[in-house]
């Protein structure tokens, strides 16, 4: 029983963050702003033609131009129904993406693990964005992905987002102590960027939290949008998305294990 209600209650989560989806879909269409469905939700989009049913967030990507026009505009178009949150519209962000979150109306579920940090912890959307880098290995790609490694972790563990688990951890707060959340977010973006933003023959998700070898595909994998059916309605789907996601999940076509299907973000149902 404890299950079917934790499922349930999922459901009515996807149905608020499908929303809030389409909404971002619409400021993208209207703006001719690229963007594709990413990470989990692309692979619920192929498998499930919807969300995965255990999953409870949205993940979209932007390749960074893309990215950076969606926060030009986005914040007055989508009105006071939602805040866009970033290091540039958020004063104690404590993410190194963009998120698109409910503000407005009746507000269901929060994340309890950010509300000492924000008030504005409703539902939500990832943005992802997406960086050209001209090689998929070699010592500057992961010399750049582990500062961003070590930088975001910084950033949850200043922001008291959780606990260290371990000394390395312990030694990386006490390291932030030492810089501000300005000093932070602006090293995560030098680091993001790092490799400039002309055309090259792959695209990374550095801010994902995959490791290296799964954030990176060839940039033709994005060279165009497929439209695809994702629960009542049709969202772009890169067209090498075979590629995108067996560099993430290997056999993605394959559901994992009864026991891995876990909810894994941190939704709590609000309190009336």
């Amino acid at each position: 029983m404890e299950e079917n209600k934790i499922l349930e209650e999922i459901k009515q989560l996807q149905k608020l963050e499908l929303a809030i989806l389409k909404d971002v879909a619409n400021v993208c269409k209207k703006h001719n702003i690229q963007f594709f469905l990413g990470e989990g939700t692309l692979l619920g989009a192929i498998r499930h033609k919807g969300f995965i049913p255990w999953d409870d967030d949205v993940d979209v990507i932007m390749e960074r131009s893309q990215y950076e026009r969606f926060l030009e505009v986005a914040p007055k178009e989508l009105g006071d129904a939602y805040e866009v949150q970033h290091p540039a519209t958020v004063k104690k962000y404590w993410s190194p993406f963009m998120k698109v979150r409910q503000i407005k109306g009746e507000i269901e579920f929060r994340q309890t693990h950010i509300a000492h940090v924000t008030q504005n912890n409703g539902p939500y959307i990832d943005i992802f964005p997406m960086e050209f880098v001209p090689v998929n290995r070699g010592f500057k790609l992961k010399k750049v992905s582990l500062c961003i490694k070590l930088y975001r972790g910084m950033l949850s563990l200043k922001l008291n987002l959780r606990k260290p688990k371990n000394f390395k951890e312990k030694i990386l707060k006490f390291g932030s102590k030492f810089l501000s959340l300005g000093v932070i977010h602006n090293r995560l973006e030098k680091n993001f960027t790092s490799f400039g933003k002309g055309e090259k023959e792959y695209m990374a998700t550095f801010s994902t939290y995959h490791p290296l070898k799964n954030q990176v595909c060839k940039s033709d994998c994005y060279k165009q949008m497929v439209w695809w059916d994702f629960e009542d309605t049709k969202m772009p789907v890169p067209v090498g998305y075979d590629e995108v996601l067996t560099a993430i999940y290997g056999d993605y076509m394959t559901p994992p294990p009864q026991d891995e299907r876990v909810v894994k973000h941190h939704f709590n149902e609000a309190e009336n």
